[in-house]
């Protein structure tokens, strides 16, 4: 199996790590500039508590599409924002056969993959991870928050689908392929969206948050905005959803913090607030569903950055 991982940050090196191992996959990562280079040169270093330490070596690191040809699967594994962009100008790996399966934050990236493809099976997927770029090339997993999965809502089946979930489960990452799929990426969705909104309000890590129950109950308040939100589109949550992601949020490292806080406190041009926030925000407007703890956060960040 020909699988492609676009994108070589935190979820990129996360997938690879657990499928590096696996036998009969030909491993393709898609990269330029320094990231490319670092990778040919050093090999793709993946430094994880839970798929163990790695210089992984990609059978071709490439950004050429004719030098990489049709793939089987093609994880998109960079930032939602890109989404459109990298699907119009790596297109020509997707066949009718491809698997195409995004893995960002936010509810919108399978349908914008698809806009921009028009072609492939176009899955819907999520993981959950917490990684650090040390540099291009070389990623960092902190603590033990480690799943993903993937599936068809209209629940087609697909052979290359169930056969990829056996091999990142092998490897050491716990993946479903599941019709449930809305469900469990709204579920994520909940979990990234609030804790990134507790953190951009508070401007602190998880250690900062949990350090005052005032700044625990606005997260919740956050998870429930997202839970509504999500019900009011038709998705329903499992029961005991909010308590849980309380509780795995307490037993995150208190240095832990979303992507998107990191990129806001580095001044990045180039970050997932809209994709994270604003749709939301944007969302419930639409659907007439108030949102005053997601809502707040979007709106004081906006004026941080103005």
């Amino acid at each position: 199996m020909r699988i492609a991982i676009l994108g070589a940050g935190g979820v990129g090196a996360t997938v690879a790590g657990a499928l590096a191992k696996q036998p009969d996959i030909e491993l393709i990562l898609i990269a330029r500039g320094q990231t490319k280079e670092n990778v040919q040169k050093n090999g793709w270093i993946l430094e994880s508590e839970q798929l163990g330490n790695q210089i992984i070596q990609p059978a071709l690191v490439s950004d050429d599409v004719q030098e990489i040809g049709v793939v089987d699967v093609l994880l998109l594994c960079c930032k939602s924002f890109a989404v459109q962009e990298v699907c119009q100008i790596y297109g020509d790996v997707v066949d009718a056969h491809t698997l195409v399966i995004p893995l960002q934050n936010g509810f919108c990236a399978a349908e914008q993959a698809w806009e921009a493809l028009q072609k492939g099976q176009v899955a819907h997927g999520f993981i959950y991870c917490l990684s650090n770029i040390v540099e291009k090339g070389h990623v960092q997993n902190v603590g033990k928050l480690l799943r993903a999965g993937f599936g068809f809502p209209d629940g087609r089946e697909n052979e290359t689908a169930a056969k990829l979930a056996q091999y990142l489960q092998n490897g050491g990452l716990p993946t479903v392929y599941t019709t449930d799929i809305l469900r469990l990426i709204w579920e994520k969705y909940m979990m990234i969206c609030g804790n990134s909104c507790a953190f951009l309000y508070y401007d602190c890590t998880a250690g900062g948050i949990m350090a005052e129950e005032s700044r625990m109950a606005f997260l919740k308040g956050a998870y429930e905005d997202i839970a509504r939100l999500a019900n009011a589109i038709g998705v329903s949550l499992s029961e005991g959803i909010v308590d849980k992601y309380l509780q795995e949020f307490r037993e995150t490292p208190p240095g832990s913090m979303s992507s998107l806080y990191r990129d806001i406190k580095a001044k990045s041009p180039e970050n997932e607030l809209e994709q994270i926030v604003g749709n939301a925000v944007r969302l419930g407007r639409e659907k007439g569903v108030g949102l005053p703890f997601v809502a707040a956060a979007y709106d004081k960040t906006i004026q941080t950055m103005l």
